[in-house]
């Protein structure tokens, strides 16, 4: 009940217990709640330090509580008072901070992880630091499985706004375009391109996850965690650039023509650089079916070439 304004648990224990009582001695106080005389000893100075208690005059002199209404408003005053000095504190406290991180900036602005787990780890750590973006460059191998990230569905259905641009061998994995739609049915916008150069995650502007070895296997894995510095703000620039040369996935979603899910999945694919055989193989069709579905689109959106079924399909997104 007491300890928020210092009173330790022995004290309290003395001074409710005399509070019942006009008067006791340390012998007296020991006996009824079974306490050593030191402890008691030791509790009673502690409370008379804090006016809570007092000796009377009397010999031998007897310990009497303060009335609770007096001596607890004093002491809370006392407490908050304290506090306040702390919170005037608190700004020399974090000069003093700065100060000795900017002596070791090197070493403070980069951090090493290394392991599968402890860059996933990381990566689900920086994720929830965002507040309002995240931005990701997304190839394999993956530290976390490329359909298991739930920390961005449920970041995206709190407003956090997520830019992935996939490289286009993730397309081709299996399973790869479906993890994707998972995503971008939640809310992500996603691109694609074959010039990624890296995996990357960002988080608004204050942290970066850059990966610096992964084995071919995807068995090692290892990277630096980038607070905010220059190197930060060129992985940011770099993630723009590759950004506004890449390609929506879903740029054939709103085009005006009855087309079948299938066939918008089809074109997108298409209109981000793949080839017949590489989006067939992202839908589990095969070359040749591509080529037929896309002659019928053709046809119905009355295009004579591929070049002006792109021109038909690509107003759509501007």
């Amino acid at each position: 009940m007491l300890q928020p304004v210092g009173v330790g648990e022995v004290e309290e224990t003395v001074y409710l217990d005399l509070l019942s009582c006009a008067s006791a001695s340390i012998q007296e106080l020991a006996d009824r709640l079974a306490l050593s005389r030191h402890q008691v000893a030791s509790a009673v100075r502690k409370l008379e330090d804090k006016s809570l208690v007092h000796y009377t005059t009397e010999r031998p002199p007897r310990i009497v509580a303060a009335p609770p209404d007096v001596a607890l408003p004093a002491l809370i005053q006392r407490r908050e008072k304290a506090i306040g000095d702390v919170a005037l504190a608190v700004e020399p406290l974090l000069e003093l901070y700065r100060r000795s991180r900017t002596q070791n900036a090197g070493e403070e602005l980069i951090e090493l992880c290394v392991g599968q787990d402890a860059v996933a780890q990381r990566f689900q750590q920086l994720q929830l630091a965002a507040k309002e973006q995240v931005r990701l460059f997304v190839l394999p191998p993956y530290a976390v499985d490329l359909a298991g990230n739930d920390v961005e569905l449920e970041l995206l259905a709190q407003g956090v706004r997520y830019r992935a641009v996939y490289g286009a061998d993730v397309l081709q994995t299996p399973d790869g375009l479906q993890s994707i739609q998972r995503y971008t049915t939640a809310g992500e916008q996603a691109r694609v391109t074959s010039i990624v150069p890296t995996k990357l995650a960002v988080a608004d502007g204050s942290l970066a996850l850059l990966p610096l070895h992964s084995g071919a296997d995807g068995t090692q894995f290892s990277a630096i965690l980038v607070h905010p510095c220059g190197l930060l703000d060129s992985l940011i620039a770099l993630f723009e650039l590759i950004w506004d040369r890449s390609h929506p996935i879903d740029q054939a979603a709103s085009v005006d023509a009855e087309l079948s899910p299938d066939d918008r999945h089809l074109l997108s694919l298409l209109l981000t650089g793949l080839t017949d055989k590489a989006a067939g193989r992202a839908l589990g069709m095969s070359e040749r079916t591509v080529q037929r579905r896309v002659r019928a689109v053709m046809t119905q959106l009355d295009a004579e070439t591929r070049l002006q079924l792109g021109a038909r399909l690509r107003p759509a997104t501007d």
